[in-house]
């Protein structure tokens, strides 16, 4: 059982992402790691949906994100973490640089490691509707 390591794991790559140290990040992950962000597809109105696979294209999803957003608070309000999987909840506020409004969201992370206690998928669910209209996407 690995939940301890796991979650100091976790930990490091959360800190590591939100101080644009994208390369050490990165260097928890196991070289096919797969980061799935709100859904699998695509969508050219919002370029960080989608899945991204591997660690240049994690490191990419992330710049980008830091791109898009100014980082504001991220709280994390609890965790369950088992073997192999941790889930994390909370609650967000990010302010959208290009139309200056904040995205207010609950959020769930759903990060799972392989057997060597690196990161192998990291999923992300946020309030979709709450993103757009922050970003003014118009569908």
């Amino acid at each position: 059982m690995q939940t301890k390591s796991n979650t100091q794991t976790l930990d490091q790559f959360v800190a590591h992402v939100f101080t644009g140290e994208y390369e050490q990040a990165m260097a928890l992950c196991n070289t096919d790691v797969k980061f799935v962000v709100f859904r699998e597809e695509t969508d050219s109105q919002v370029p960080i949906y989608g899945t991204h696979t591997g660690r240049a294209e994690g490191t990419e999803f992330f710049k980008n994100l830091a791109k898009l957003f100014e980082f504001g608070g991220f709280e994390m309000e609890d965790s369950i973490a088992s073997d192999d999987y941790i889930v994390r909840f909370g609650e967000l506020a990010h302010t959208v640089k290009r139309t200056g409004n904040v995205f207010n969201s609950l959020w769930t992370m759903i990060v799972r490691f392989d057997k060597a206690g690196k990161i192998c998928l990291y999923r992300m669910h946020e309030d979709t509707a709450a993103l757009e209209a922050a970003m003014h996407v118009v569908r």
